[in-house]
């Protein structure tokens, strides 16, 4: 069983940005929509961008899920102290920069 790390994100100064594709089947995301598996949410820590693919919903506003991206300014990370690319984290809505709603897991 994988360890979930508990992260402390960024405070966040409001809502996430939905980013979604226009031409997709959520071209009018709204925040009233739960959390879906496979969507992308992005925090920080330390100014740090960190990409979760969510891949298990736990709460209408609270999912696990497993880093995927971490990019510092316009260099991509294998860490972060102890955090790596394939680890899984909790993430709550609030923690989230962006959600990207149109992506789906390989």
């Amino acid at each position: 069983m994988k360890t979930v790390k508990e992260p402390k994100w960024d405070k966040q100064g409001g809502t996430p940005i939905i980013l979604s594709n226009p031409d997709g089947p959520n071209r009018y995301p709204s925040f009233t929509t739960p959390l879906r598996v496979g969507q992308v949410a992005t925090g920080t820590i330390g100014g740090v961008e960190i990409a979760v693919a969510l891949t298990d919903i736990l709460t209408t506003m609270k999912a696990q899920g497993e880093i995927i991206r971490i990019l510092d300014a316009q260099n991509d990370r294998d860490s972060l102290g102890d955090l790596s690319v394939g680890d899984t984290v909790l993430i709550k809505l609030t923690d989230m920069y962006s959600l990207e709603v149109d992506t789906a897991l390989p």
